[in-house]
């Protein structure tokens, strides 16, 4: 995948959790599993991934968490503690 320098900052729905990458990868997608219709309120959530030496999280520490529909899968949902937002997702290496 290749890298693409860019600024873009973001955050739950309350503030209590915030991040700031400085690059971005080229592999935008749109997911259609449940978790992202659920978290997204939609058929689809539109994702983008940062590189991990280019994401930090300026305020608050966000939570990770796997469901029992995940128990098999290679995601789980990163989200703020306090409003349950979902900020993002992990994903293992293929």
């Amino acid at each position: 995948m290749k890298r693409i320098e860019m600024e873009a900052s973001g955050g739950c729905q309350c503030g209590a959790v915030r991040y700031h990458a400085t690059a971005m990868l080229d592999n935008s997608h749109l997911c259609h599993c449940r978790m992202c219709q659920k978290a997204s309120g939609n058929i689809f959530a539109a994702l983008v991934a940062a590189p991990d030496d280019a994401l930090s999280w300026t305020r608050g520490k966000p939570s990770v968490w796997k469901s029992s529909e995940l128990s098999s899968a290679a995601s789980a949902p990163i989200a703020a503690r306090h409003c349950s937002s979902t900020i993002s997702k992990t994903v293992a290496p293929t």
